[in-house]
């Protein structure tokens, strides 16, 4: 079982940072413009090097010596959440506080690194009261908590949607971990609330949801903001079944805003066609198989917890990204993982891989040595 996780988490995370990798290709010659038309492919290029490099780092680490280290790994990931307010570190981009920048080093956003750090945070804190899970305080008001600090530092940013999906997250971690279903019902249903309330107050959040409601009216008064999933749709359509073929798509070409990097999946499916945009969903679907039969093999609790919150943290991103480039939910600002343009989330989803790998290592380990110990000692007959 362990080798059928890792085969369904390899290939389908393989085929899918090809498949963007090839996209990108596609697409950069009309994002990046005619001088440099190859200068966002060689910079996601160096990234992946970079990322698979570290991410055969994190595989590597023992995943006790990883609970160890857990505590002071969220520490780091909420002081850098903090540091995106703070000049001249944080960096201000369209009035969303996400970037922080280093003397020497590329700007990144905090929010991609707090997500792994909430995720080890919570998985050592069960694994560390293993036997009160259950309780009120230990099992949900203490990783409650530990939840709500980053959670709230990345919604401030203006970073709705990546808040959201981490908490969502965090509410599947503590659900499987065992949770008493009646403590989880009335947070869940104020966090409903409260984001109801700061969606309707944000303007422009409002207007996303109304232009999405007449989404296939194309009514003038919102034509300027649904344009990007109407031009969506439209690159559905035009590519078909089979598709126009690739490098053949026209939305690309200044018509669908973003089209490398939050809106290539439509793109994929302009040029490739149905049945590759069936594939994409499928490689996400064996993703998660993948990652939900690493958990159920985990040796312990906290490999258990990290997980089934890793594999949720991957998917429900997609799942997003997807819907809502085919019209299904409103305009959103989260990348497709693994395929869209963005070296931050490619590098942080392939350490989050890595991350599962090592849990699926372990539970290989343990098996191994449980079965060599199984196996009796001859005796030697006396002749």
């Amino acid at each position: 079982m362990p080798r059928l996780a890792a085969n369904l988490i390899l290939i389908s995370v393989g085929l899918l940072v090809a498949l963007g990798m090839i996209m990108l290709a596609s697409t950069s010659y009309w994002a990046n413009g005619m001088e440099q038309p190859h200068l966002l492919v060689s910079k996601q290029a160096r990234i992946l090097v970079m990322a698979l490099v570290g991410g055969v780092v994190v595989y590597l680490i023992k995943p006790e010596l990883l609970r160890k280290l857990a505590p002071w790994v969220f520490l780091g990931g909420v002081v850098l959440l903090a540091l995106c307010y703070i000049p001249p570190f944080g960096i201000e981009v369209n009035g969303a506080k996400r970037w922080v920048k280093f003397p020497g080093l590329p700007q990144f956003q905090a929010s991609e690194i707090g997500k792994i750090t909430t995720l080890l945070g919570l998985a050592a804190f069960y694994a560390r009261y293993t036997t009160e899970v259950r309780t009120f305080f230990k099992g949900f008001v203490y990783p409650g908590m530990i939840a709500a600090v980053p959670v709230l530092l990345i919604l401030c940013e203006k970073d709705v949607d990546t808040a959201f999906a981490l908490g969502l997250a965090c509410a599947a971690l503590f659900f499987c971990v065992g949770v008493r279903v009646r403590f989880l019902f009335p947070i869940i249903a104020l966090a409903g609330f409260a984001g109801y309330t700061l969606v309707m107050k944000d303007e422009t959040r409002r207007e996303r949801i109304d232009a999405w409601m007449h989404l296939e009216e194309n009514l003038k008064e919102y034509q300027d903001t649904n344009r990007q999933q109407w031009r969506s749709l439209l690159a559905f359509g035009n590519g078909g079944p089979e598709g126009v073929g690739l490098g053949n798509g026209v939305e690309k070409h200044g018509y669908l805003p973003e089209a490398h990097t939050d809106f290539i999946f439509p793109v994929i499916g302009e040029e490739c066609g149905l049945y590759c945009t069936l594939g994409v969903v499928l490689c996400y679907v064996a993703l998660g198989i993948g990652g939900f039969l690493v958990a159920l093999n985990a040796p312990d609790l906290f490999g258990r917890a990290l997980a089934i919150g890793v594999t949720m943290m991957l998917l429900l991103p997609a799942m997003i990204n997807i819907s809502v480039t085919v019209g299904k939910f409103p305009n959103a600002g989260l990348p497709l993982p693994f395929v869209s343009y963005g070296g931050t989330n490619l590098m942080f989803s392939l350490w989050s891989v890595a991350l599962l790998l090592c849990v699926n290592r372990s539970t290989q380990l343990r098996a191994r040595d449980e079965s060599e110990a199984c196996i009796p000692t001859p005796i030697p007959m006396k002749l």
